[in-house]
């Protein structure tokens, strides 16, 4: 593992932390991406101060300066093993309700099934800290009880399609701490529906 997949994988193992992204942040100014280390402390910054801070606009404003210049550029760098299956950025933010960076960091990913993701996943999660999940068509779950990366999540999405998914997610493990959890029920008859919403209580959100 070189220096820089080292730095990443601290990032990925405390997604609350910034402490690491900064970290992260001045190795990059020290390798001449400084552009990517402004953006990562401007965003950070952005989210510590507060919604009424006089600063917030401009660093916002810059934010997306930066994003608009380089984001396209960033997001390529990532992995898509498998073009078909998997996305990042701006359509996978759109179906999860958040900005295609979250502090410095791309954080959206969007997978067509749960076996793609589970075929891909350290690649996936080892590349920048996934915060926000859409899985599109979930017509089996089970594989997701084995990736423990799902608890760093904040936000999980996905169209159940079946009642054998909706059965396996109920025992999914990784998502107990995640607390926005969207999933698309209208498939399911109404006792699935029931436990759904007994398994994840007050963080479930029935969406489309």
């Amino acid at each position: 593992m070189n220096e820089r997949d080292a730095l990443m994988r601290s990032i990925c193992e405390t997604p609350d932390d910034d402490t690491p992204r900064l970290v992260f942040a001045d190795w990059l100014d020290e390798h001449g991406e400084s552009d990517r280390a402004e953006f990562i402390r401007v965003q950070i910054e952005a989210a510590r101060i507060g919604a009424y801070s006089d600063r917030r606009d401009g660093l916002i404003r810059r934010a997306n300066e930066l994003q608009g210049r380089f984001g396209n550029r960033w997001l390529g760098e990532l992995p898509v093993p498998d073009t078909e299956h998997i996305d990042w950025g701006k359509v996978a933010a759109d179906w999860v309700g958040g900005e295609p960076f979250d502090r410095g960091f791309a954080s959206c990913l969007l997978v067509k099934t749960t076996g793609a993701l589970a075929k891909h996943a350290d690649k996936l999660f080892a590349a920048t800290p996934v915060r926000r999940l859409m899985v599109w068509h979930m017509m089996k779950a089970d594989k997701l009880a084995r990736l423990p990366q799902l608890r760093h999540l904040h936000t999980f999405r996905a169209r159940i399609v079946s009642r054998r998914a909706a059965d396996e997610l109920a025992e999914c493990p990784y998502l107990d701490s995640v607390p926005d959890v969207r999933l698309s029920l209208t498939a399911l008859p109404d006792e699935y529906i029931t436990r759904l919403r007994k398994r994840f209580g007050d963080r479930l959100q029935h969406q489309p």
